[in-house]
Formats: structure tokens, C-alpha cells, sequence
């Protein structure tokens, strides 16, 4: 009885299989029509799709062609905003201070991410503890994130000057914030520990699922820890390591909250990144409003960041495939 039924869903299941496989016209009248109430059904959750991500895209891609103040009828003026943005050295110096802010947070926050994810995973006591700790700084608000360290690196009666000092490490105040370099390095130590807990627990879940078996193995074999890590685990966590990555990249190429709370693009601008520069053109008053100059701006931000990140896919990508062919042929041989 229950081989007649097993072989009944078997015939169904390939029944449906060789209807889908069929022209349009030629499917049954059926699958036609729950295809369709399944698209009707569907088209409902488009909606705020359609009405708060494309449309507003759509809008700002608009004015980056035109000339307008928020006040008066945008003017059509072509491409006079992107030929203007090419000239424009502040603009490419965001970007560059952008890419370095990036290059940073992902040099310095991913070793410390995998660092202490390996460390927790080793199995010491108060695991649940530290892994909290570690994790809290992602769930506080980056603009307070930027706030407090603000206040914690400010030279007149800042908290790190007045620790310095009591270690007698520093005889004057230091203005953090004063110049290009300390700046900057600022921004991208807050953003490291701002955003390390994430990336520690997507690398401890996946240091979780490496088989013990294999660990076991290698140990025997006479590996000591290091080999084991190098060998073993790491080529394990290479796909929730390109995850990380791009996640980093993003996060890095889109910050804001952080650079206009902290440093505000200051000293004298060197510290802007793309996303705090056009926002003085749509909302500043320095600059003006100039919201067809700043949707243009925003057009550019938006597809650097889409190059990197895509980009970076790519190769990686790429990478994967040539050591799985690698893999391959040394089997074979």
C-alpha cells in the first residue's frame, strides 16, 4: 500500500515537472491560473517597494539633472552638474578619504573580529559574558557612538588626554580632532570598535561548524594550534569571511552618523567622506541648497560603492573557483 502511494507522488511530482517544462500555451489551464493569482497576490507587497525605493531613486536621478534650490521649478541643465563634479577637487578628496576610511576598517576590524572570535571559541569560562561585551557597541546608535567619543577626545578636559597624562604618557593636551591625521585615525579606530561585535559573531558561529573530525585529524597528525587555524579552519571560513567583507565595505562606503558626530568633516574639511560632503549641499548652509549638484553627487557615491562592493565579489569569486579547480585536479592526480 505504501509503495502504490510513493509511486503515486512520484507520478504526480514528475507530472509537474514535465508541465512546467512546457510552453506557456501549452501548460495546463490549471497552472495557468494559479500562476497568475500567485503574481496578483504578489504584487501588493511591491508596493512600498515601488513608492519608497525606486520611486525616490528615480526622483533623485531626476534632479541630478537639473538646477534646483528646493524652492523654485527644478531647470533642466543636462549633464552642467556631473561636468562640474569632475572639477570639483573637494569632492574627489572625500572619496579618497572615503576609500582610506574603508582600506581601515577592514584591515584593522576584521583580524580583531576573527582574533577574538577564535579566542571565544577556544572554550573559555564567561564565553556568554564576553561575547555580550564584544556585541554591545553594535547596538548602541552610531551617532551616539559619536557623541560620546567626541567628548571623550576633545583637548580641554577630555578623558583620554586626562588618562594619557595620569600615565604620564603626554605632558599637553593633544587636540585628537585638530588635524588630518589624528582625525582620521580616529574615525576609523571609533568605527572598528563600533562594529567589531558583528563581525566577531558571524566568524564564532562559523568557526562553530568547522567538523571537529577534521581538527581531530590534523592534530594527530602533529599540528600544533597555528597550523591547525591555518590549514584547517581558515580555508573553512572563506565564504562567511567574503560576507564580512562586503558587509565592511558598505557599511565603510556609506558611513555618515559617525563622521558628522564625531569630526563633522573637520579640520577645514579634511576629514569628509562622500556622504557628509553632498549632504552640506542638500541641508547645509555654507554651501547652499543645491539639491540638483547634490543628487548628482549622491548618483556618483551610490555607484562607487556599487563598483567596489561588486567588484570585490568578483574577484573573490573568481578566487573560490580557481582553488576549487585546484582542489579538483590534485584529486585526480
Amino acid at each position: 500500500m505504501s509503495r502504490a502511494k510513493t509511486k503515486t507522488r512520484a507520478g504526480s511530482r514528475e507530472d509537474e515537472r514535465q508541465a512546467a517544462a512546457l510552453p506557456q500555451s501549452r501548460r495546463p489551464r490549471w497552472q495557468s491560473r494559479e500562476r497568475l493569482v500567485g503574481t496578483f497576490m504578489a504584487l501588493p507587497s511591491l508596493i512600498p517597494l515601488v513608492l519608497f525605493a525606486l520611486l525616490p531613486v528615480a526622483y533623485v536621478v531626476f534632479l541630478s539633472f537639473t538646477r534646483y534650490n528646493g524652492v523654485t521649478s527644478p531647470q533642466w541643465i543636462g549633464l552642467d552638474n556631473y561636468q562640474l563634479m569632475f572639477k570639483d577637487q573637494s569632492w574627489w578628496q572625500a572619496v579618497l578619504i572615503t576609500l582610506v576610511f574603508a582600506v581601515g576598517q577592514i584591515v584593522i576590524g576584521i583580524p580583531l573580529s576573527l582574533l577574538l572570535a577564535t579566542v571565544l571559541n577556544s572554550g573559555i569560562r564567561g564565553m556568554g559574558l564576553f561575547r555580550g561585551l564584544f556585541f554591545l557597541p553594535y547596538v548602541i546608535s552610531i551617532a551616539i557612538i559619536g557623541i560620546v567619543f567626541y567628548f571623550l577626545l576633545r583637548p580641554d578636559n577630555g578623558v583620554i588626554n586626562g588618562i594619557l597624562q595620569a600615565l604620564n604618557l603626554i605632558s599637553t593636551d593633544v587636540d585628537w580632532l585638530g588635524s588630518q591625521g589624528t582625525a582620521l585615525a580616529s574615525l576609523i579606530l571609533v568605527g572598528v570598535w563600533s562594529n567589531f561585535g558583528i563581525n566577531m559573531v558571524f566568524f564564532l558561529v562559523a568557526l562553530q561548524t568547522v567538523p571537529k573530525e577534521l581538527l581531530e585529524s590534523a592534530q594527530l597528525d602533529g599540528t600544533n594550534a597555528i597550523q591547525r587555524f591555518r590549514h584547517v579552519s581558515l580555508p573553512l571560513l572563506a565564504p562567511i569571511t567574503r560576507v564580512v567583507v562586503v558587509l565592511s565595505i558598505v557599511f565603510s562606503l556609506r558611513s555618515f552618523d559617525l563622521v558628522k558626530t564625531l569630526t563633522d568633516g573637520g579640520p577645514a574639511g579634511q576629514t569628509d567622506v562622500m556622504y557628509t560632503y553632498l549632504f552640506d549641499y542638500f541641508f547645509g548652509t555654507d554651501r547652499g541648497s543645491q539639491y540638483g549638484y547634490a543628487s548628482a553627487l549622491a548618483v556618483v557615491a551610490s555607484i562607487i560603492a556599487a563598483i567596489v562592493s561588486l567588484g570585490y565579489m568578483a574577484v573573490s569569486r573568481d578566487r573560490a573557483a580557481r582553488e576549487q579547480t585546484a582542489i579538483a585536479k590534485k584529486g585526480k592526480r
